[in-house]
């Protein structure tokens, strides 16, 4: 996981540095943020009432590359930002939940750059380390997560308030999610909003400049894709036993505007998971699914941000939801070949996170 993160990110970075040419005025703006948060855990399940009226608290540290050039623009008719970032959570509550640490990579795209007041939305996906994960003697209370390695996600809105040609204050809305993405249980995740208030540092002094915003349409013709794409995911349901869940998804994506695109796709997968119980049962009953999926696509540059929502017309093994969702982080290091890591949720609970290889049309 953490292999496959660095190469997504690498690759990502390289891409957008390369869009922003070799000048010195186009290479990125370097930052550097502080901000604090404050906000509070949903008890979506009654297995996590014992963590009710807990109220994470945590202290993030940005590293941020801001890039300001023509090609970046036209990403997105805005400036966007990458950037990495760690953060020290008190889950206020020592006893079940301890504390955790997440590091996260994230793009943010920035709307109005170039004024005293601007907003931006971020993404975000990393790794992160709980201090007290589920334990049946130690720690039977602790429903949320069940490993010291997860699998962290972050969605984002903010204000940015200039207060200086270098420094510029942020008021931002936060939804985390944390789990270890089904590989073994419990796991129903912490789910929290934060309120944050921080401040960023650029190490120089930005140039943004008015750009005029212009329609894709004009320009280049909407971009039409059937993706062929191969994962797998595993599951813990042994001691140091893991079952594989490979599958295969076919997908058509239609672009309708700068940023989006639609998507409809068909997945089957060979589920393990579940023939491990059937066989623990007795039971002759087919593992294998089979599912249609709508989705969205975000579009900046070779990287992709999708959602999809799914059900499932053909499952034998009736067990949990026929609904599901799809979020994914890929990479088009060609216009042919992907790589990506989507998470795959039943509701609020986290069913497995994939690897995968796409080939595209």
């Amino acid at each position: 996981m953490k292999f496959l993160t660095v190469i997504i990110v690498l690759l990502l970075s390289c891409n957008i540095m390369q869009a922003s040419g070799d000048s010195v005025a186009s290479r990125p703006y370097k930052i550097v943020g502080l901000k604090l948060h404050k906000g509070f855990i949903i008890i979506h399940s009654k297995a996590l009432r014992e963590v009710k009226n807990s109220y994470p608290s945590g202290i993030e540290l940005d590293f941020i590359w801001q890039y300001t050039s023509s090609k970046s623009w036209e990403t997105c008719n805005c400036y966007p930002r990458l950037g990495v970032s760690l953060t020290f959570w008190d889950y206020d509550n020592k006893d079940i939940l301890g504390n955790g640490i997440t590091s996260l990579f994230f793009i943010e795209p920035v709307f109005g750059a170039q004024n005293n007041i601007s907003f931006s939305f971020r993404a975000g996906f990393g790794l992160s380390y709980q201090s007290k994960p589920y334990d049946e003697l130690s720690n039977p209370d602790n429903m949320s997560y069940s490993t010291y390695l997860a699998f962290p996600v972050q969605l984002g809105a903010a204000l940015n308030i200039r207060l200086s040609p270098l420094w510029r204050l942020n008021l931002s809305a936060n939804y985390n999610h944390i789990s270890n993405g089904g590989i073994k249980e419990p796991n129903n995740g912490i789910n929290y909003p934060t309120a944050a208030i921080g401040v960023d540092y650029f190490l120089r002094e930005p140039q943004f400049r008015h750009r005029i915003k212009r329609n894709r349409r004009e320009t280049t013709t909407p971009e039409s894709r059937f993706d062929i794409t191969i994962f797998s995911a595993f599951k813990q349901l042994e001691y140091k036993r893991y079952f594989p869940i490979p599958g295969i998804e076919l997908k058509g994506s239609r672009q309708v505007s700068r940023i989006n695109a639609l998507t409809v796709g068909l997945e089957w997968l060979y589920d393990n998971a579940a023939k491990y119980y059937l066989d623990q049962s007795g039971e002759d009953i087919s593992c294998q699914k089979a599912s249609v999926a709508i989705g969205n696509e975000f579009l900046l540059g070779r990287f992709l941000f999708s959602q999809q929502i799914g059900v499932y017309f053909f499952r034998p093994y009736k067990k949990g939801d026929d609904i599901y969702q799809r979020y994914g982080l890929v990479f088009r290091v060609t216009e042919w070949l992907s790589l990506g890591i989507n998470l795959k949720a039943h509701r609020h609970v986290a069913d497995f996170i994939d690897f995968r290889v796409g080939y595209s049309f």
